[in-house]
């Protein structure tokens, strides 16, 4: 049963990936962000998470860039909670 569940653990992660990057394209950040921070949450070990924590810093900077510093610190501690910073 655990070894099922470590083989489902990548193809969730996968479809949450693919989920987030839809939204993203779509301009839905919330959402996307949503997706990113649950492959962080549930699959921290899959090799998705990375690529979760970047796309997640890069909105982060996004909205430093774009004067919503609120929204920016916001992200940034969420994603430190994430990681175990």
């Amino acid at each position: 049963m655990a070894e099922r569940a470590r083989q489902a653990a990548p193809l969730t992660g996968g479809f949450l990936m693919r989920t987030g990057r839809a939204y993203q394209e779509q301009g839905n950040i919330h959402q996307a962000a949503y997706a990113y921070f649950d492959v962080l949450d549930r699959y921290p070990e899959a090799k998705e998470a990375q690529e979760a924590y970047d796309r997640l810093l890069k909105i982060a900077q996004q909205y430093e860039e774009n004067g919503q510093l609120h929204m920016a610190k916001h992200l940034y501690q969420r994603i430190d909670h994430a990681v175990g910073l």
